[in-house]
C-alpha cells in the first residue's frame, strides 16, 4: 500500500454500500482516515494490507493480521476479483505459515462475503454482536475458521 493508492481507495471506501460491512472503517471515509491506515500499516506485519489491482490500478484491499480481512470496490464486485486475492493469500498463508487455523467472518446478511469464505473451505464457528463504525451499531459477525487440515483436503481436490 502506498501514498499513490490514497485517491482510489478513499473513493472506494467512501461509499456506503462498501464501508458498512467493515468493522473499523467509518463512514464517511477520507484521506485522513486513509493516512491512519497507512500509519498503522507501517508497524505492523506486511500481510495485514495488501492492495488488491486490476488494470484500472488499486480496486480493493486484503489483509491477514489476526484473521484475514478484505474488501473490494463496489464496481468490481461479482467479478471473481477477491475470490482469487483470497485464495492466492490463504496459500501463502498455509505454505509460509506455522499455523493450524485461519478465522475470518463476515456481518450477517452480507452473502457475497459468506460465498467467498465458503468456497475457501472456511467453516462456521460461531456468531456473536461486534461493532461496525460506518453503521454506528452492533452488528452480527458470523465467525468461521479453516483449519490447515481443511485447507490441504481443498488443495488435492
Amino acid at each position: 500500500m502506498r501514498d499513490t493508492d490514497r485517491d482510489a481507495i478513499v473513493a472506494a471506501l467512501n461509499d456506503y454500500e462498501v464501508s458498512r460491512w467493515l468493522t473499523v472503517v467509518p463512514f464517511p471515509y477520507g484521506t485522513a482516515d486513509f493516512d491512519d491506515f497507512l500509519t498503522f500499516l507501517s508497524g505492523t506485519d506486511p500481510l495485514e494490507g495488501l492492495a488488491i489491482e486490476a488494470d484500472t490500478g488499486v480496486i480493493g484491499v486484503i489483509g491477514i493480521g489476526t484473521s484475514l480481512g478484505y474488501w473490494l470496490g463496489r464496481a468490481h464486485h461479482g467479478q471473481g476479483f477477491m475470490r482469487e486475492a483470497a485464495s492466492a493469500l490463504v496459500d501463502w498463508y498455509f505454505r509460509h505459515r506455522d499455523e493450524d487455523e485461519l478465522k475470518s467472518g463476515y456481518f450477517d446478511g452480507n452473502l457475497a462475503s459468506a460465498a467467498v469464505l465458503t468456497s475457501l473451505g472456511f467453516r462456521p464457528v460461531s456468531e456473536g454482536n461486534i461493532h461496525s463504525c460506518a453503521q454506528g451499531a452492533d452488528v452480527i459477525m458470523k465467525n468461521m475458521c479453516l483449519t490447515r487440515a481443511d485447507w490441504q483436503e481443498r488443495e488435492t481436490s
